[in-house]
């Protein structure tokens, strides 16, 4: 066979080979091709909505006020002519704080005891007048208009002399009151003026000599929002911090008061302190947490909460599927919330870290784990 006759018969058969090669190929393709798989599982926990008592603290600031503050000035006009007390000092109940002049009052005190002793002899003249014309009206030698004059001067004196004797007392007192004296143990917080100065009785509330403070007890007076108003009541126990001072103090509301400030819309309590070695100073800036009743609320795991405030929700396990629910909660602390609306206590919801995989209708499987908490 000749090379040209060969040629078309080589040509023929390399193209049969081909289509079969072809054929062959197709039907493999089409034969082999896979079917569609369900997607995999998410691995979830579950966790469990529970109730719980729960005491939810009220804050409030304020400043430390001392239990008593008097301002002290004179009890008598005069000269100030001398004071026993500087800032700083503390003084013991009775203690001498100043002295107004004493001689002048030292002459009233001498001229009403003269003054007395010249009533009681007067008095003592009167009654025995008086026993005399007694005498002698019984003898019918003094008249009867005679006797009742005696009488008569026999009570003027004795009248005379209950004055002379309250003129005395009082002359007494007002030398006494030269000295004033501490109302009270506490400490001198403030010296209005010094020896020399003259005073008035009449200016003394606005004129004051000293200060003193009562401060074996102190008291923390606290601005509350008036939201927390149901909350606060006489007895209420809290926690007082003070600055300056490292420790915290325990306490209670001793007063609240009605009044509620219009333009603060705040309310004000007061928590008594022990401070028995004045460490406590008053002005000191106090931050006070109340501590309310306990109440029953419902608390969910903040990991198992998705969204943002206003849009919060939850995912939960319904027949092996992820179901959305939204739900309304507000903030306790760092790990819970608490659920006002969506969810019961007993309710079980789906946690864990892939939970931001989940969407409506994802499968899930449920860490056996975590499955019953």
């Amino acid at each position: 066979m000749t090379n040209g006759a060969r040629n078309p018969l080589v040509r023929q058969l390399l193209c049969m080979l081909a289509f079969a090669a072809t054929t062959i190929g197709c039907g493999a393709t089409e034969t082999s091709e896979p079917t569609a798989s369900a997607p995999a599982a998410i691995d979830v926990r579950r966790v469990q909505v529970v109730e719980t008592e729960l005491v939810v603290p009220v804050f409030g600031t304020g400043t430390i006020a001392a239990h008593k503050t008097t301002q002290i000035g004179p009890r008598v006009d005069g000269i100030i002519e001398e004071i026993f007390v500087k800032v700083g000092d503390r003084v013991e109940s009775g203690a001498p704080l100043f002295r107004t002049r004493r001689a002048h009052y030292q002459i009233r005190v001498d001229e009403a005891y003269q003054a007395l002793e010249l009533a009681e002899a007067e008095l003592q003249h009167a009654k025995r007048e008086r026993s005399r014309i007694a005498s002698l009206h019984t003898s019918s030698v003094a008249s009867e208009d005679h006797l009742d004059d005696t009488e008569t001067a026999h009570d003027m004196a004795k009248a005379r002399r209950g004055k002379a004797r309250a003129a005395h007392a009082r002359a007494l007192q007002d030398l006494e009151d030269t000295t004033v004296r501490a109302p009270y143990p506490g400490a001198i917080t403030r010296r209005y003026v010094d020896e020399g100065a003259m005073m008035r009785t009449m200016l003394s509330a606005n004129s004051p000599v000293i200060q003193i403070m009562k401060m074996d007890i102190v008291a923390a007076i606290v601005q509350i929002p008036e939201v927390h108003l149901s909350q606060a009541h006489v007895g209420t126990p809290a926690r007082v911090k003070v600055d300056g001072i490292d420790r915290v103090f325990e306490s209670e509301v001793y007063i609240l008061n009605d009044l509620v400030d219009p333009v603060s819309r705040a309310f004000e309590v007061r928590l008594p302190l022990p401070n028995e070695d004045l460490a406590i100073k008053p002005g000191l800036f106090a931050r006070a947490e109340l501590l309310p009743e306990p109440r029953s609320v419902t608390v969910i795991d903040r990991g198992a909460v998705l969204g943002v405030e206003g849009s919060r929700y939850v995912f939960l396990d319904e027949g092996g599927t992820a179901a959305r629910r939204a739900i309304k909660a507000r903030d306790l602390d760092a790990m819970r919330l608490e659920v006002l609306e969506g969810l019961s206590a007993g309710d079980y919801v789906l946690s864990g870290p892939n939970l931001g995989r989940l969407s409506p209708g994802t499968p899930v499987a449920i860490q056996a784990d975590h499955a019953n908490r």
